[in-house]
C-alpha cells in the first residue's frame, strides 16, 4: 500500500519533496524515501536534483506491471509470505 500512496501522489508528473508527501500522508519520511527508491530503481520516477523530490518518469511502466514482477519472482521457500500463493492452512 505504501507504494500505490506515494505512486498516487506523483501520479501528475509535478515535482513533489518527500517532505511534503510524507507529511501529507503522515508516514515517516524513512519509509517515503524507500518508497521513492523503490519507484526510482524501478523507473517510474525520478529524482530532483538534491534527491529530495520526486516525479514520475515520463515514460514510466506501469505501478502494476512493477508489482507483478515481484509477486512472480522465484523464491526459495514456498511457504514464505512473499509467495504469491496463500498457504491453506490458515
Amino acid at each position: 500500500m505504501l507504494l500505490w500512496y506515494v505512486w498516487m501522489h506523483v501520479v501528475d508528473g509535478a515535482w513533489h519533496k518527500l517532505d511534503e508527501i510524507s507529511k501529507q500522508l503522515r508516514i515517516p519520511k524513512n519509509a517515503v524515501s524507500w518508497a521513492a527508491k523503490f519507484l526510482t530503481d524501478h523507473g517510474m520516477v525520478e529524482l530532483g536534483f538534491e534527491e529530495d523530490e520526486i516525479r514520475l518518469h515520463k515514460s514510466h511502466p506501469r505501478l502494476e506491471d512493477v508489482v507483478k514482477t515481484l509477486q512472480h519472482s522465484p523464491k526459495n521457500d514456498a511457504t514464505s509470505w512473499g509467495s504469491s500463493e496463500f498457504p491453506t492452512d490458515l
